[in-house]
């Protein structure tokens, strides 16, 4: 079915040119001038217009121009356009031929010898090779290189005017003189003056039917082994001048001439009627697009034709009005419309037969049409009631308090009695009298509008606000909101073949009664719209509603599904003008409750506000397979901070603000009922509906890959795919070399600080690993020489203590001494460990701190000379000058008895210089260094003064003083800062 889609694409036949719907475009809507001389599609979708002001692609929404003034065409006015191989798009100029390739225009050269003046028609072979005609000579184009061809080569063709390849690649050539056709490499004559006569020839198409041929004396068909056969407007032709032929998908021949186009049908040409004036002006181009749609280039303006699943009747198509009211289809099969302002018709196309009050109805606003008995008519009207006999009336008045004679509606039930809908209420007509089967209702405005007979042999009416009533043995009951009902205004009432009563109301939607229980079915559920006029059943599942906004198609099914729960909103098929209703008020107004019908050869019948429409149910097939056909999206633009953006290039700046996507589906029947959703990948997790919008943006889009996609749907669920892939470039310092540079900076940056942090360490290690060895050496070197020494003189101790008392208490005291410097040195070591005093400050501000203290709380005299230092000593350095002097002031006030102490600090050029000096009783210092006499603090200080490269000397005399001087060099100190 798919694979014959394109086949079955094209317009009815059958139907009058008034029955196809119809859209026009002019400079109004974006022409650039009304004249259009040629139409073509491209695989891509568009239509292609040729006009004296330009090429012209059109998408269905939007027209652009391209012009010389571009340099996209050797001139201005484009004359014939022809399909070339892989889609290229020929175009034929008043100075030259130009193409439309991927996107691309390209001239031929006349300095290349390729003709420069006005190309009237164009082919290219499969071959590649190009034919053109141009002011009368024919040009074969092989490879680029033109090859002209002569008169004499072309027999009797005197002055060529087309080239033609048909179906079969066969190429014809026709002008003035005759038509001749390609075989091998020379022109075979086919027709020549003796045929054709004075006959020019400028189109030429070959089909089933033979070889037609058009030009100023109307149309020609060649049949090998058949005389020729000549068309002209005796033929039905609107006029001689034939200037375009085209074949359809149904193989109907169209001809556009100088006064109008028409079609061939039986063997005469049909055009629009006479009084249709816009469809009588000179037509230069017929196309069929590959929706089955009929393009008609004209002098004035551009037309579509379009073949929909309705068909319309009207005053166009013979029918005396276009206000029908109701339809119905008798027991004969014969089918009666009854109009509001032109009485009663028994339809037939083309022979429609109208009864009015001439001919005995009693008014010409009929409002519903009923079988009787015995092929009779039961006819409604403003009038009242009359019954139809072999064309005769007999008129039936119905007693009114209000004096009101219209019957709106009436029906014979099962035992042939007559019911009748009255303004008054429902009567019922029983041995010749008229009684009244309904209480008269409190509003006088509440008629009653429709009846139906239900399967019981019960009668319901519905009126115009009460509600509905049911009657049934001389009971009568009324059914109102309160009861269930979608409204008290009732329309339409519909018995199904599964004694389902369907009820159409106004501002209440469908309401169904099955097994005494209303449901309701509204808009907001999802139907067309809560004003529903008539209700039709077409025996395949659906129920067809009557709307003031169009046809409504919903299946019993789904609203047993809705009413089960089983499925939250209604969906059903929805037609309005889009679909070729030339009204969308399928409901008429007041008093008629509107009518349809099903006739029996499956076609349903409607009423509305401007014609008559039928449709077969299936139908709408036709609609279904143009819509199967997807429609071609295509990103049109892109723009950048509305600024063009190159496709073959779309790597994006970094920074800017805004993309735009400009997209159009190419769904030439309707583009209207497109609906669009995109995404982009990257950005978007979902589809986003766009509904008819064709336009979108994103702002500030971080770097990265993108790919936007768009997506047209046309009603049939067809979609057509487009996309575009760009990337967002990413800023300096979002790039990866930049990235890396700044990894290998942290890096570096972390490698550093663990590098200094780990210096931290291991120099804080350092100075734990070497202040062990300080305390390892000053133990060895004290402590443990101490505990030696002793262990030395207890043991000469032991040897002498029986037999030279006077030396064993002379090494006895020696011992003593040594333990007592051995305990000296031990607390040094401590206070060193502790390092308290130079804790958060200098060594000037410790020595001036502690030195006080040394002295409290003896009569002692401390004199300080410390000066601050120019440049901050190592720890180290301090720690050990701290200690020299804090050793030699103990010294002096243990030793020497002194009454005054100078420290002094300078800052010199050469180092830093420490002493202290006493005015004690002084002492001999020639053994100071030995320890014999106990005086291992000097050797202390002395070592001290070494470990940090210094000089230590000392100097005293007995009852003069001592003097202790340190000296570290600043080179030294320096280093180890």
């Amino acid at each position: 079915m798919l694979a014959g889609a394109q086949t079955l694409l094209a317009l009815d036949p059958d139907k009058a040119f008034t029955q196809y719907s119809r859209a026009q475009w002019t400079q109004a809507q974006g022409l650039p001038q009304d004249s259009v001389r040629a139409i073509m599609q491209t695989p891509d979708g568009y239509l292609w217009l040729g006009t004296s002001e330009g090429l012209v692609r059109f998408d269905g929404y939007d027209f652009v121009t391209y012009t010389k003034r571009d340099g996209h065409l050797p001139s201005n006015s484009v004359i014939t356009l022809a399909l070339g191989q892989a889609g290229k798009l020929l175009i034929g100029t008043s100075e030259g031929l130009a193409a439309y390739e991927n996107g691309k225009f390209r001239s031929y050269p006349a300095a290349e010898g390729l003709p420069s003046r006005s190309i009237t028609s164009v082919v290219e072979q499969s071959n590649g090779d190009l034919w053109t005609v141009s002011a009368g000579t024919l040009c074969h184009i092989v490879n680029g290189k033109p090859h002209r061809i002569s008169e004499a080569q072309l027999g009797p063709v005197q002055s060529p005017r087309v080239v033609y390849e048909d179906g079969e690649q066969q190429l014809w050539v026709a002008g003035v003189g005759g038509v001749v056709k390609l075989e091998g490499k020379a022109f075979v004559p086919v027709l020549g003056p003796e045929q054709l006569g004075e006959t020019v020839i400028n189109r030429i198409l070959k089909n089933r039917d033979g070889l037609w041929m058009a030009g100023g004396k109307g149309l020609v068909r060649f049949q090998p082994g058949k005389p020729i056969q000549r068309y002209t407007t005796a033929d039905g032709l609107p006029n001689d001048l034939v200037l375009e032929l085209m074949e359809d998908h149904t193989k109907t021949l169209w001809v556009g001439t100088y006064n109008g186009f028409s079609r061939l049908r039986d063997g005469r040409f049909e055009g629009p009627s006479a009084q249709s004036l816009e469809d009588r002006g000179l037509v230069w181009s017929l196309y069929e697009d590959r929706e089955g749609n009929l393009w008609v280039g004209a002098q004035n303006a551009l037309m579509r034709l379009r073949d929909d699943p309705f068909t319309i009747y009207g005053k166009p198509e013979g029918l005396p009005s276009d206000a029908p009211m109701a339809v119905h289809e008798d027991k004969a099969g014969r089918l009666w419309v009854a109009f509001r302002d032109s009485g009663l018709t028994a339809f037939r196309p083309g022979q429609p037969r109208t009864f009015t009050t001439k001919d005995g109805l009693p008014s010409n606003e009929i409002y519903g049409i009923r079988d009787g008995a015995g092929g009779d008519l039961l006819i409604s009207s403003m009038g009242g009631l009359s019954r139809m006999s072999h064309g005769t009336f007999t008129n039936y008045q119905i007693p009114d308090p209000g004096g009101r004679t219209a019957v709106h509606d009436a029906v014979m039930d099962h035992s042939g009695q007559i019911w009748a809908a009255t303004p008054s209420g429902v009567f019922k007509l029983r041995e010749g009298k008229w009684q009244a089967a309904t209480p008269s209702s409190s509003n006088p405005v509440s008629y009653t509008l429709v009846l139906s007979e239900g399967p019981d042999q019960s009668i319901w009416a519905g009126t115009f606000l009460d509600g509905l009533w049911w009657i049934q043995g001389g009971k009568a009951r009324l059914y109102t909101t309160a009861d269930g009902l979608g409204s008290n205004q009732i329309r339409s009432l519909l018995w199904d073949e599964q004694h389902t009563l369907w009820i159409g109301a106004f501002d209440g939607g469908l309401t169904r009664f099955r097994d005494g229980t209303f449901q309701r079915f509204r808009a907001s559920d999802g139907l067309l719209s809560d004003n529903i006029g008539h209700v039709d059943d077409d025996r395949q599942g659906s129920l067809w509603l009557s709307t003031t906004r169009g046809l409504c198609r919903i299946s019993k099914q789904q609203l047993d599904d809705f009413a089960a729960g089983k499925i939250k909103k209604l969906t059903p098929v929805n037609y309005g003008s889009a679909e070729g209703l030339r009204s969308t008020l399928m409901a008429p107004s007041f008093p008629a409750g509107g009518g349809g019908t099903l006739s029996k050869d499956g076609r349903l019948w409607f009423s509305s506000s401007n014609g008559l429409v039928s449709m077969q149910p299936g139908r709408d097939f036709q609609d279904e397979l143009r819509n199967r056909v997807d429609p071609v999206t295509r990103i049109v633009a892109v723009k950048v901070d509305d600024q063009d953006v190159n496709a073959d290039t779309p790597e994006l700046p970094p920074g800017f603000g805004r993309i735009e996507f400009s997209y159009v589906g190419l769904h030439l029947s309707a583009p209207e009922s497109l609906q669009y959703a995109y995404k982009l990948e990257g950005q978007d997790k979902n589809w986003i509906s766009a509904q008819g919008l064709r336009r979108t943006s994103y702002h500030n889009l971080p770097h990265g890959d993108y790919r936007f996609l768009v997506r047209a749907t046309n009603r049939g669920g067809q979609t057509g795919e487009a996309q575009y892939r760009f990337t967002v470039l990413p800023h300096y310092y979002e790039t990866v070399p930049f990235l890396l540079l700044m990894t290998a900076a942290l890096g570096s940056l972390v490698y550093g600080a663990y590098r200094y942090r780990l210096r931290q360490v291991q120099t804080r290690f350092a100075m734990v690993v070497e202040e062990r060895a300080r305390l390892a050496r000053e133990i060895h070197d004290t402590l443990a020489q101490g505990f030696v020494g002793i262990s030395h003189q207890l043991d000469a101790l032991s040897g002498t203590l029986d037999g030279d008392p006077a030396a064993a208490h002379q090494q006895l005291d020696l011992a003593r001494k040594m333990t007592r410097h051995s305990l000296t040195e031990a607390r040094r070591s401590m206070i060193d460990l502790r390092d308290s005093e130079l804790q958060g400050q200098s060594l000037p501000q410790a020595l001036s701190a502690a030195a006080r203290r040394w002295v409290a709380g003896r009569p002692v005299e401390m004199k300080l000379d410390v000066m601050e230092m120019r440049r901050k000593l190592p720890l180290e350095t301090e720690q050990n000058l701290f200690r020299i002097a804090q050793e030699a002031v103990a010294n002096a006030l243990k030793h020497a008895e002194a009454h005054s102490i100078a420290v002094q600090l300078n800052d010199a050029a050469d180092g830093v210089v420490l002493t202290v000096a006493d005015d004690g009783k002084g002492f001999d210092p020639s053994n100071s260094f030995s320890g014999i006499g106990g005086h291992f603090g000097i050797i202390g200080m002395r070592e001290r003064a070494e470990r940090e490269g210094g000089t230590f000397s000392i100097s005293s005399e007995a009852g003069r003083g001592t003097l202790v001087e340190v000296t570290v060099g600043r080179v030294k100190g320096e280093e180890r800062g």
